[in-house]
């Protein structure tokens, strides 16, 4: 049989017990609750606000979420963020692919660049000749390091050719109105 003391024993250690137990299971509820919070409003942001580098590479189809592109034939001055959401991530393992539908000729300069300004005139005298057919885009390597890192620029100006599923071609330094014009028909219009 059981005696007083052994029983008071008993009962005080299953009440502790189910003390342990029942603080157990509200630690691992009150976890359960707060990340199925977080989760459901991690995604909604994530989804709804910021741009997932990586979304056109892994959805080529889904071509409604590309920003619009521009064809007017002016020369559109790009940060850093627009180069990577209009034109190519620049820490992709799997290397620079175009993300918009139309050509484009990217100028690398910087404002204290003599060529750079020489070569911005260039641009902004023949961007209107290739209108609806070609984009032309500027980035200040100044402003965008990720992306001068990415392409190895050393010299200025750099011009970066982009065509959608086609590898990217590169002039350095400064190049006139007809070698400008010649090169986007050879790497951009030709078929």
């Amino acid at each position: 049989m059981l005696s007083k003391a052994n029983f008071n024993y008993s009962l005080m250690y299953l009440q502790n017990k189910s003390f342990l137990f029942l603080l157990i299971f509200f630690a691992l509820f009150l976890l359960w609750c707060c990340n199925s919070g977080n989760s459901n409003s991690a995604n909604t942001t994530t989804e709804e606000s910021e741009i997932d580098d990586y979304f056109f590479l892994r959805n080529p189809d889904q071509v409604h979420r590309r920003p619009t592109e521009d064809l007017r034939g002016t020369v559109i001055v790009l940060s850093e963020k627009d180069f990577i959401e209009r034109i190519t991530v620049v820490d992709n393992p799997k290397g620079f692919q175009y993300k918009g539908q139309t050509p484009c000729v990217v100028e690398l300069y910087a404002n204290w660049c003599k060529p750079c300004g020489y070569m911005s005139q260039v641009m902004d005298e023949v961007a209107p000749e290739y209108a609806g057919r070609v984009i032309f885009y500027k980035i200040d390597i100044d402003r965008g390091r990720k992306v001068s890192e990415a392409f190895n620029v050393s010299d200025i100006p750099v011009l970066l050719f982009f065509k959608p599923r086609s590898a990217i071609s590169k002039t350095v330094g400064y190049i006139n109105h007809q070698e400008l014009r010649n090169a986007i028909d050879e790497y951009l219009l030709k078929p």
